[in-house]
């Protein structure tokens, strides 16, 4: 059995003892495709899986919809169980979702099925207006492919869409992805790498930093790849090897038939170490890793074609005296890495911010990632959680941005204002801080289980509460620090009336949000809460969607400004006038420092 039928198998075996049905295989393999080359690690359980998912009568050829927060784009994806897929079956696919993208933009939705008007509609309302359009459409097939001989149908042709719009995955693609999955990274202490020539090299020092560049022998590279891809080879660089099929390709051709132009065509490897010393034609490194060039050192590693010339690749030697080498070497990478793009989240992986706060964390028993694809320091943890979803919890409850929190996650590392108030403070300073933060990172953990719970009860919450549920999780942080302050006196709720800009002026009262509270009952109150707060939210959702002001919750959601005039100005009101506010007063003594 190949591998991606053991895991089309693994997903319908969890898919039936979640939901007590069965998976075809056709369907199991969308929910393969979405769960590896959309989710990855951001997966909580297969309900998320499921609720992307629209297959079926009058879907407008779309299987799933997902949100790249990442990127800011909204993925299509359809998926064939087959072996034989041809070129113009494949534009029939695309030309069926790029119809229906136009059909949602036009606001001509009628003949849609239920499922894709909702996921489609939140998520190009949730792209920011920057960003509007941002559409990708992906092909998932277990047939064989040649996508060169498609992309030149595209561009050729006279379609709406251009091939940049477009990814395909075949056998080969999911199957690799699948089995990259299980990759694991370490350290690596000394090895060598041969030059073209002895002592072929330009130096350059300062006082504390010194570099060589050399030409490195292809051969190097590989025997590096097999000996120490999995002990460090690539710990140092600012991600993992993250597949792009367009640079991808374009080193593979070179690699098959062009190997005396590789040094021309490609940027080179950045080498970063504690020491380097030139023997003759032989470098030796000790403490390295690769911080620039990951793309190129995997792809020449896993090279499995025909051709076995030796070629050299230019390459950056580095090694420096400085205290703060890691943020230095950082620095590097985020200079001299051009052939793909980087998360904004990436490029500050290494500060020192983030490695007090990943330390500081580590001491309440959470792991913090910091970097995709870091190795924990320990098997297991109490709580876990990335950087970048702290950072858009503590924007929501604490700086009632949930807008920006929501749609914005590569503002949260660009703007120096956000991530400043963020990341750069001395939380290990101030315990109530640090208890701040990892009751913030419990309750997200109650949260997410509490969601869970909730998405497979029999009776389940209404259509447009579960799109709330589903598209609101900042905006529901959010009131939820709302609800703290008013628990502490930190708010008066008639004031919170008369003037909303209190609430987004007011400086916040750190200390421990759930951690005080000390009965049994936690998580039943807590799931009051959120059905609670839901439940207002959907109310003010409807009146404004009834007076024309909303096209879909993400539409409600979208902007920090929107949250503060309408959201919760909406919540107030009820909180203050209906019994409601009532219950999620009894409930918010949970929240009692």
């Amino acid at each position: 059995m190949d591998i991606i039928h053991k895991e089309i198998e693994r997903l319908q075996n969890q898919y039936k003892g979640v939901f007590g049905e069965s998976l075809s295989d056709e369907t199991a393999l969308i929910y393969v495709s979405l769960l590896h080359f959309c989710f990855s690690s951001n997966l909580r359980s297969i309900v998320d899986l499921k609720e992307c998912i629209t297959d079926g009568p009058n879907d407008g050829g779309v299987d799933f919809v997902y949100y790249d927060e990442d990127q800011y784009k909204v993925i299509l994806g359809q998926v064939k169980h087959t072996s034989n897929l041809d070129n113009n079956s494949i534009i029939e696919e695309l030309n069926k979702m790029n119809n229906t993208v136009k059909s949602f933009q036009s606001g001509n939705t009628g003949t849609y099925n239920t499922k894709i008007k909702r996921e489609l509609q939140n998520a190009l309302d949730r792209l920011p207006d920057s960003e509007s359009g941002n559409v990708e459409y992906a092909i998932f097939t277990t047939a064989v492919l040649n996508n060169q001989s498609l992309f030149d149908k595209i561009e050729n042709g006279e379609y709406s869409y251009s091939k940049d719009m477009v990814t395909v995955y075949d056998f080969d693609d999911i199957s690799e992805k699948i089995q990259r999955s299980w990759e694991n990274l370490d350290t690596v202490s000394e090895a060598s790498v041969i030059i073209d020539e002895p002592n072929n090299y330009l130096e350059y020092n300062s006082e504390s930093t010194k570099g060589i560049m050399v030409n490195v022998a292809a051969s190097s590279v590989r025997s590096l790849y097999n000996k120490y891809v999995d002990k460090g080879l690539l710990n140092l660089n600012i991600r993992r090897f993250v597949p792009n099929k367009r640079v991808d390709k374009g080193i593979k051709e070179t690699l098959d038939g062009d190997r005396n132009n590789f040094w021309f065509y490609n940027n080179g490897i950045t080498i970063a170490c504690r020491e380097f010393d030139v023997d003759g034609n032989k470098v030796r490194l000790y403490d390295f890793s690769i911080v620039n060039g990951g793309q190129t050192t995997t792809l020449i590693g896993k090279y499995n074609g025909f051709d076995t010339q030796e070629f050299y690749i230019p390459c950056k030697i580095i090694s420096t005296n400085k205290k703060n080498d890691i943020a230095y070497f950082n620095k590097i990478a985020e200079a001299t890495n051009s052939q793909k793009p980087i998360l904004a989240r990436d490029l500050k992986s290494n500060t020192p911010e983030m490695r007090n706060l990943q330390g500081l964390l580590d001491r309440y028993d959470i792991y913090l990632e910091i970097k995709r694809g870091e190795k924990k320091q320990r098997k297991t943890y109490k709580y876990e959680i990335k950087n970048d979803e702290l950072g858009q919890l503590i924007l929501s409850l604490v700086y009632q941005q949930p807008g920006t929190a929501r749609a914005g996650k590569k503002s949260i590392f660009e703007n120096d204002s956000i991530y400043n108030k963020i990341y750069r403070v001395n939380y290990a300073k101030d315990k109530s801080k640090t208890d701040f933060l990892a009751s913030l990172v419990e309750l997200n953990d109650r949260y997410k289980q509490i969601e869970t719970k909730i998405k497979l009860e029999e009776e389940p919450l209404d259509i447009t509460e579960q799109d709330i549920l589903k598209n609101g999780k900042q905006v529901i942080f959010a009131i939820m620090g709302i609800l703290y302050r008013l628990a502490n006196n930190d708010l008066d709720k008639g004031n919170m009336i008369t003037n909303i800009d209190l609430i987004k002026n007011s400086e916040f009262s750190y200390g421990t949000i759930i951690g005080n509270y000390k009965e049994d009952d936690l998580d039943i109150l807590l799931r009051k809460m959120i059905v609670y707060i839901v439940s207002v939210l959907s109310d003010g959702y409807r009146s404004s969607q009834n007076s024309g002001e909303s096209t879909s919750v993400s539409n409600y959601f979208k902007t920090d400004n929107k949250y503060i005039d309408s959201v919760l100005n909406s919540f107030a009101k009820i909180y203050h006038r209906q019994s409601i506010g009532e219950d999620l007063r009894k409930v918010s003594r949970i929240f009692l420092r």
